[in-house]
């Protein structure tokens, strides 16, 4: 009766033992030797499943705490692998990462890894839980972009057959690979084929430059793709946002080149923006201010620069206070006319104070520029005044960036 009892106690523990480790997610092994993991994946005729991670990767602690503690990855994960993370900084885990070196290039990556040592699938990124778990399944299974790349290679190109090959590339972190299959299939279409949401759905990232063919005809076509049912705002939101970024960078690269070669690059390039910035799409107006303005940095031409600078952001077009600050540095460098001069440190500061409202944390700090200003005309007061304004705002930024 007694080994009746002590036997059914036993059982009951077994069973309420499994229950918990099922329902905590994926027992990882932690930083044990590769030889050992091997050793029990043999012994347990299982898979292996490696997690390579560090401590300072924010993507690597959201899958530890979002994906791996899930009862639904857990199960599926325990019932087939044995599973081992890796901090690839500690020794066992620098000593796995210099194994398969080949493999591990970005964090977090996931290796589905048989006994004998061979890759089966790889997975490079934080992704969703469900499509974490698919594509481990997808590489119980097989059904790798390695398979996937033979039937690529022999011609197939159906748009679902495409979707989930890139979808393996991608989650594969075969990022080189994943970019020339996704531009030669939608470069095989005419450019008017975007207005087709599959196509669109694998061509959108196309127009990201003014210059494209892509973005020159979504451009010219905007009516017609919201007759199609394409959201208008977004599109225009697209182009803006893309030709803000090429503004943004030859704005920059002017402040930063004396080069005339890259001078008249750059000016050619804004002669292009300028017939495209012409179109009415939203924010494009402001973007053609800053086109224009450039034009006049440039050209070295101090006055203009002086006048369209502030008739425009007078007109509220210019809303960048950094460039602002940059191009009205360079004019009182280059002015000798004292009545500009103090139009320029005039606009400055009320600019500088309408940035300061209502933010108690001032990005951009003029003080400095309006200090060397007020010593170019001869006000010494005002020039230390705002020298000392400029420190005070360089300490409180410092002391509340301690807090973050």
């Amino acid at each position: 009766m007694k080994k009746i009892l002590l036997l059914s106690v036993w059982l009951i523990a077994t069973i309420v033992v499994y229950a918990q480790e099922t329902g905590k997610g994926i027992q990882f092994l932690d930083n044990e030797p590769w030889e050992e993991v091997v050793k029990k994946a043999k012994k347990q005729r299982k898979l292996i499943f490696v997690d390579c991670y560090t401590s300072w990767c924010g993507p690597c602690k959201k899958l530890a705490a979002e994906v791996f503690t899930r009862k639904d990855v857990g199960d599926y994960v325990n019932k087939k692998f044995v599973s081992v993370k890796y901090d690839v900084e500690k020794p066992n885990g620098l000593e796995f990462a210099r194994k398969y070196r080949d493999q591990i290039s970005a964090f977090p990556t996931l290796l589905l890894i048989r006994q004998d040592g061979s890759i089966m699938q790889r997975i490079v990124g934080a992704f969703p839980a469900k499509d974490i778990l698919e594509a481990i399944q997808n590489g119980v299974n097989g059904k790798t972009w390695q398979a996937l790349e033979k039937e690529y290679l022999d011609g197939n190109r159906d748009y679902n057959f495409i979707l989930t090959y890139l979808d393996l590339l991608l989650k594969s972190g075969e990022n080189e690979k994943y970019a020339d299959v996704k531009r030669a299939y939608v470069k095989q279409f005419p450019v008017d084929s975007l207005l087709n949401p599959q196509i669109w759905e694998l061509g959108a990232e196309y127009i990201q430059h003014p210059s494209t063919e892509e973005y020159q005809f979504v451009l010219k076509h905007l009516n017609e793709f919201g007759q199609r049912g394409f959201d208008r705002y977004d599109l225009e939101w697209t182009l803006a946002i893309n030709a803000y970024y090429q503004i943004s960078d030859i704005i920059k690269t002017g402040f930063k080149t004396q080069n005339q070669d890259t001078v008249a690059k750059l000016k050619k390039q804004l002669k292009d923006l300028e017939v495209t910035l012409n179109n009415p799409v939203k924010n494009f107006p402001e973007y053609l201010a800053y086109v224009r303005i450039e034009e006049s940095y440039l050209n070295r031409d101090t006055e203009e620069l002086i006048y369209r600078l502030i008739y425009l952001g007078e007109h509220h077009l210019v809303k960048s206070l950094d460039w602002t600050k940059e191009w009205l540095n360079y004019t009182i460098d280059h002015l000798e006319n004292k009545q500009l001069i103090q139009r320029c440190l005039d606009y400055l500061y009320q600019a500088q104070q309408a940035n300061e409202i209502g933010n108690d944390w001032i990005v951009t700090n003029c003080y400095n520029v309006l200090a060397k200003g007020y010593a170019k005309l001869g006000d010494q007061n005002k020039a230390n005044e705002y020298t000392q304004k400029a420190k005070q705002i360089d300490e409180q930024n410092k002391e509340r960036l301690k807090d973050f």
